[in-house]
């Protein structure tokens, strides 16, 4: 096994998709014995489902969600309890020994609140020990998208975010993004397969890259630039074989 792991972020519609979720979980499993790594995840149609049983109110600012202290309180059960959990027990079943565990574990992901957007953060200072060690024991970590202030808080955390900053410390041999789109696409509609960071900005500003992408290239920008070779952009419902999507280089 490389001793640099691959970092991944599962998300998207995918999680409800169970055909798909078969296919990554199989790949992902495939890959784990081949080399280390770590799966980073949020659970967006998860909070919105239950956001829905229970009558909360739930609203968007720029496409991020609101968290207010009745909502936190929900996204913080769901994903580091019910999410983490079916993933680990995923892996477990699959030959994989995975530990499920949020970015307040360990004090993984300390982060500065955003007040526009309630109780979400945007992490600032990463402790990969906790991480580090079940790497070293030969376990998968499955970090749910939850952080904490420097008063002990909990926060959500965008997992896009998250999952970059854990890279980033880690020295990570690659970072994968999963999402709902084939990668990056031009003004056709067409997979953009390789994208150098210097042509990134004329992109946005062409706006051949818009909406919900726009921050999640500027991440893999950051990622590149920090020192990570790769990152790519990818469909989930493909799975992990093919690789099938954009990746980001210098």
């Amino acid at each position: 096994m490389s001793a640099a792991p691959t970092v991944i972020k599962f998300g998207g519609s995918i999680s409800k998709n169970e055909s798909a979720r078969k296919k990554f979980f199989t790949g992902f499993a495939a890959l784990c014995r081949r080399e280390k790594a770590v799966l980073v995840h949020g659970g967006g149609p998860e909070i919105n489902t239950w956001i829905e049983k229970l009558g909360l109110i739930s609203k968007f600012v720029g496409g991020l969600r609101y968290t207010d202290a009745p909502v936190l309180e929900l996204v913080e059960m769901v994903l580091s309890g019910k999410v983490n959990k079916s993933m680990v027990s995923e892996m477990n079943k699959r030959g994989v020994k995975a530990v499920g565990i949020s970015g307040k574990d360990g004090e993984t992901c300390l982060c500065k609140r955003i007040p526009v957007l309630g109780f979400v953060g945007e992490p600032v200072k990463i402790d990969t020990g906790l991480i580090g060690a079940l790497l070293r024991s030969k376990f998968l970590p499955v970090v749910s998208s939850i952080g904490f202030d420097r008063l002990g808080r909990s926060l959500n955390v965008n997992a896009d975010s998250m999952a970059m900053a854990l890279a980033i410390k880690l020295k990570a041999r690659r970072l994968i993004l999963l999402t709902d789109v084939p990668g990056v696409l031009d003004a056709q509609g067409r997979t953009i397969r390789e994208i150098k960071i210097g042509d990134i900005d004329e992109l946005i500003k062409s706006e051949v890259v818009t909406g919900g992408m726009i921050p999640k290239i500027n991440a893999c920008k950051r990622a590149v630039l920090s020192g990570i070779r790769e990152v790519w952009i990818i469909d989930g419902s493909k799975g992990l074989a093919k690789m099938e999507g954009s990746v980001i280089k210098k």
